[in-house]
């Protein structure tokens, strides 16, 4: 059975707040100093109170005023209800002008892509409190309290919205060291002479070397010598150091590129069907904080796609 509206149940409100203050400060004229009302219309809401309750809140002697016994009850009820109201409202105002964030991404795309960038985000916005948690695992985003995050993939999944930022893009990387004067683009022979650096990833939508040798016009027999890495920005370091070659995604090794740190040993690049995506929890309440955040994520994402491929 359906519930009574509470207004049809419930005193006036004004009148509560009047007899909350009364109450506590047993003085209507002091209640009245605390509202901004007469002592004569903290008087009457009381009366209005006491008429629709049926019983006599307050007794007067020359004391004073004190509260009767079904007063007493009533003040104590109002009083929790009001305080969690309050409590509540302060809550939710605090959580709606907070200017802490966090943002989740893998190792890779924090440490490439992000991490340069967030100096200038930081200087413009420098009373916002910014948590970053980097991950290659990360899991649930209202579980662990994540605002926002970066994943890639084909920007569906459950319990999320997904804004695309830019597409996955993949070629090999390698340091001039180890070519040692080798004109590019290198020859399949000169290749096959180099030991490659492998990401282990348990994530099959990463590609690694036999895919992007799958997807060459021509026949690529790949080196057998290879170095293994669990995380992306240590086989970045060992490319850099002409350890081997690895795969290098756009975005994250362009600074590389441009430095001349990093070369592309072949012309071609890979183009996957898949991207990189803001994702945010579905149902989060937007902040001042998130949305300027979010906001200047997806214009980095803009400038990043539109600058030419080193």
């Amino acid at each position: 059975m359906a519930r009574p509206g509470l207004r049809r149940s419930l005193p006036p409100l004004n009148s509560l707040v009047a007899f909350e203050s009364a109450g506590r400060l047993e003085s209507f004229t002091a209640a009245g100093r605390e509202l901004g009302l007469t002592q004569a219309a903290i008087s009457r809401q009381i009366q209005h109170l006491e008429a629709d309750l049926g019983v006599l809140l307050f007794s007067r002697s020359r004391r004073g005023m004190r509260l009767t016994p079904e007063g007493d009850i009533l003040y104590r009820s109002v009083t929790s209800g009001l305080t969690s109201i309050a409590d509540t409202a302060s809550s939710l105002r605090q959580q709606q002008g907070r200017r802490n964030v966090t943002i989740g991404a893998s190792l890779g795309f924090a440490t490439f892509w992000l991490m340069p960038r967030l100096p200038v985000f930081r200087s413009a916005n420098a009373s916002m409190d910014l948590r970053l948690v980097a991950s290659d695992g990360l899991g649930d985003l209202a579980i662990e309290r994540i605002d926002m995050a970066v994943r890639y993939g084909d920007g569906h999944w459950p319990a999320v919205n997904a804004t695309r930022m830019f597409g996955g893009e993949l070629f090999p990387i390698v340091s001039p060291k180890l070519l040692k004067g080798r004109k590019l683009p290198l020859s399949l022979e000169e290749f096959r002479g180099l030991p490659l650096l492998e990401l282990e990833s348990t994530d099959p939508r990463w590609l690694g070397w036999e895919e992007w040798a799958q997807n060459q016009p021509e026949r690529v027999k790949l080196p057998a010598a290879r170095i293994r890495f669990n995380n992306y920005p240590l086989l970045v370091q060992a490319a850099v150091a002409g350890e081997g070659v690895g795969i290098g995604w756009r975005y994250f090794v362009d600074d590389y590129l441009r430095d001349k740190n990093l070369v592309r040993p072949f012309e071609d690049v890979l183009i996957t069907n898949l991207a990189f995506y803001l994702i945010e929890p579905i149902g989060a309440r937007p902040r001042p904080a998130t949305t300027l955040l979010r906001n200047w994520m997806l214009e980095q994402a803009r400038e990043s796609e539109a600058a030419p491929l080193p």
